[in-house]
C-alpha cells in the first residue's frame, strides 16, 4: 500500500461542505484527506454543511472539526484560518474548493455578476493562500496548497466569461505563490477539472470512449479529489507551480474533426 505521508498532517479544506446541486469536490477531498490520516478543518459558509461533512468524516473513523466562515470576506477568511491553525497547532495542507459561475453573453454580462464571480473564484483564493502561506513559510516543514482551477481558465469560457477569467487568474496566482514561497518549502499547485457538472459518480468505472466530448471518459468529483490528494501528498514533494488537468482528455482532442473513417483518404500522401 502506498504511503501518501498524510498521517498526522493538519489540513484545511475551504468549501468542504456538500451541496446536492454541485459535484462535491470539497466533500470528496475532505473525506480522502481524513481517510489518509490527516486532521481536517472543514470550512464552509453554511453551518449545516460544515457540521455535515465533519459528521461524515467521524463516522468513517477520521478526525475533523467545522469552521464556519464566508471566505470571500478578508476578516472572516483570516479568522477561519487562525481558528484552524490554532486548533491544530499549524497547517500542513490547504485545499481551496470554493467557486461558482454566472452565465450570460459577453455583451450582456453585468458588473455585479463580474464582481461576484471574481470574489468567489479568485479573490478569496488570494485571501486563503496569503493567510496560509504566511504560516507555512514560518514553520520548518513548509506545506502544500492546492486550488481548484478549471479548464475554462485555459480554453475559452463561452457564456461565463468572468469564470474563465477568474480561473485563469487562479492559475497565475498559483504560479506566483509557488515561485515566491518555494524557498520556504511551500508547494503551490492547481487542479483544473473538466466538466464535472453536478457530478458523474454514477458512471461505470471501465466504460471508455462513449462520450463525444471526452476521449477517455467524463471526470467525476472523486477524480478531482484524487488529484488534490496527490498534490497534497509526499508523492508530489518536488511538484510546484503546476496545473493538473483532470478532464477525461477533452482539451487534447484534435481541432480538425478527424475520424477513423477518413484515414483511408489520406493513405499514400
Amino acid at each position: 500500500m502506498v504511503d501518501l505521508g498524510l498521517r498526522g498532517r493538519r489540513a484545511v479544506v475551504a468549501g468542504a461542505g456538500y451541496r446536492p446541486e454541485r459535484a462535491g469536490h470539497g466533500r470528496f477531498t475532505s473525506l480522502k484527506l481524513a481517510a489518509e490520516g490527516a486532521t481536517v478543518a472543514c470550512i464552509d459558509i453554511d453551518e449545516g454543511r460544515a457540521h455535515g461533512i465533519v459528521r461524515e468524516i467521524k463516522e468513517a473513523g477520521g478526525d475533523a472539526f467545522p469552521v464556519v466562515a464566508d471566505m470571500t470576506k478578508r476578516d472572516q477568511a483570516s479568522g477561519a484560518i487562525e481558528e484552524a491553525a490554532g486548533r491544530m497547532g499549524g497547517i500542513d495542507v490547504c485545499v481551496d474548493i470554493i467557486g461558482g459561475a454566472r452565465w450570460d453573453k459577453v455583451e450582456e454580462f453585468t458588473d455585479q455578476d463580474w464582481a461576484w464571480t471574481l470574489d468567489n473564484n479568485l479573490t478569496h483564493v488570494f485571501f486563503v493562500f496569503q493567510e496560509v502561506g504566511r504560516r507555512m513559510a514560518a514553520q520548518p516543514t513548509g506545506g502544500s496548497m492546492v486550488a481548484i482551477a478549471s479548464v475554462d481558465g485555459i480554453r475559452a469560457a463561452a457564456y461565463h466569461v468572468a469564470y474563465g477569467a477568474a480561473k485563469a487568474g487562479v492559475i497565475s496566482l498559483v504560479k506566483t505563490f509557488a515561485d515566491e514561497l518555494g524557498r520556504h518549502g511551500v508547494r503551490v499547485n492547481a487542479v483544473a477539472p473538466g466538466n464535472v457538472g453536478t457530478g458523474n459518480e454514477e458512471l461505470p468505472e471501465h466504460e471508455y470512449g462513449k462520450d463525444p466530448v471526452n476521449p477517455l471518459a467524463p471526470p467525476r468529483a472523486h477524480d478531482i479529489a484524487n488529484a488534490a490528494l496527490f498534490l497534497s501528498s509526499d508523492l508530489a514533494a518536488r511538484i510546484t507551480g503546476q496545473v493538473l488537468i483532470v478532464d477525461g482528455g477533452t482539451t487534447i482532442r484534435s481541432l480538425w474533426g478527424m475520424t477513423e473513417d477518413v484515414v483511408p483518404l489520406f493513405r499514400g500522401f
